[in-house]
């Protein structure tokens, strides 16, 4: 019950004691928050102090409103830097963040001239290719294409089964070291056949990431396409090699100020 006396507002106490009954699995990352009217009698406040603590909410990202459908609970953010290497497994890892993935094809391809160039494959031979949807805390977060050489990396497909990381397949079984990593970024809206998969609605934001990474010689190792839902996802950028951002919690700023000249 919410202190109509305390010093602290009641927008702020109704904000925590949503956050508690998300924390609380009351609400789950991707439920759809009770409308105004609800709230008001589950919380017993007015209508314009439910608006206030759900508006303070969005822009912390911890809801996010889409118009004509509700308020939902957005999922922890994933915050990756633009200079990272590792994989899904490895930044989630240092999250420490719970994480699943569901294998939805390994398949072996005659790669295009293109894609064979981005693998380094100077002779004839297969790609395999590994299409799979991973997830943090239970909510779908990215659908991964990833593309390897099967000429450098005889027999790769009998690894995929379980919960791989295909990082550690790389560096444990065939000794290779990541070394740099070319990466392209782009926004758009999310695709008929990817809804589904990401649990997302017509017109929602994704990230199209694609990204080559390379050992320690400058050979390609494996060339990726992922879509990642853009709700709740930030890049970071920051000349800082140290890797120490300063800005805290970037997803949740809402920056006015794009450039000043």
């Amino acid at each position: 019950m919410l202190e109509q006396n305390a010093a602290k507002p009641l927008y702020q106490q109704l904000m925590e004691a949503i956050q508690a009954d998300i924390e609380a699995d009351v609400y789950r990352a991707g439920d759809k928050l009770p409308v105004e009217k609800e709230l008001e009698e589950i919380y017993k406040v007015s209508r314009i102090t439910v608006r206030r603590a759900v508006k303070e909410l969005c822009d912390r990202r911890v809801l996010v409103k889409k118009q004509g459908k509700g308020t939902f609970v957005l999922g922890q953010e994933i915050q990756g830097h633009l200079d990272d290497i590792g994989g899904f497994h490895d930044i989630m890892g240092d999250l420490e963040k719970g994480t699943a993935q569901r294998l939805l094809s390994v398949d072996e391809m005659d790669p295009d001239t293109e894609m064979a160039r981005y693998l380094g494959m100077k002779t004839k031979g297969k790609a395999v290719v590994v299409k799979r949807i991973l997830s943090t805390d239970g909510v779908p977060v990215m659908l991964d294409t990833c593309y390897i050489s099967a000429v450098r990396f005889p027999g790769i497909r009998r690894h995929f089964s379980g919960d791989f990381s295909i990082y550690r397949i790389l560096r444990d079984e065939y000794h290779v070291r990541m070394a740099s990593a070319e990466k392209v970024i782009k926004v758009r809206k999310i695709r008929k056949d990817e809804e589904e998969l990401l649990k997302c609605e017509p017109g929602d934001p994704v990230f199209d990431l694609f990204k080559i990474v390379y050992d320690e010689v400058g050979d390609p190792v494996h060339a990726s396409i992922s879509v990642l839902r853009g709700e709740n996802t930030s890049y970071v950028i920051s000349t800082d090699k140290s890797n120490r951002l300063k800005i805290k919690n970037p997803g949740q700023k809402d920056f006015k100020l794009i450039a000043q000249l």
